[in-house]
């Protein structure tokens, strides 16, 4: 498995674990849906910046997105 696979993967667990749909972690995270879409399938990789602030809005670490 790919590390975008997995970090997509990881992405989607915890975004579920707070009860969110992609809809309301891009509108919290500001990016799209669609980008967010894809980079929960392993199709795209985020950019530092967007990294950053999706673990931000998660309230995680940015390395916990990188664990299995």
């Amino acid at each position: 498995m790919s590390l975008r696979t997995r970090f997509g993967a990881k992405l989607r667990k915890v975004r579920l674990s707070r009860g969110w749909t992609q809809e309301e972690l891009a509108e919290k995270a500001d990016v799209s849906l669609n980008f967010l879409n894809l980079i929960e399938r392993g199709q795209r990789a985020p950019s530092f910046d967007n990294l950053e602030r999706l673990a931000k809005v998660l309230r995680v670490p940015v390395y916990e997105l990188f664990r299995s």
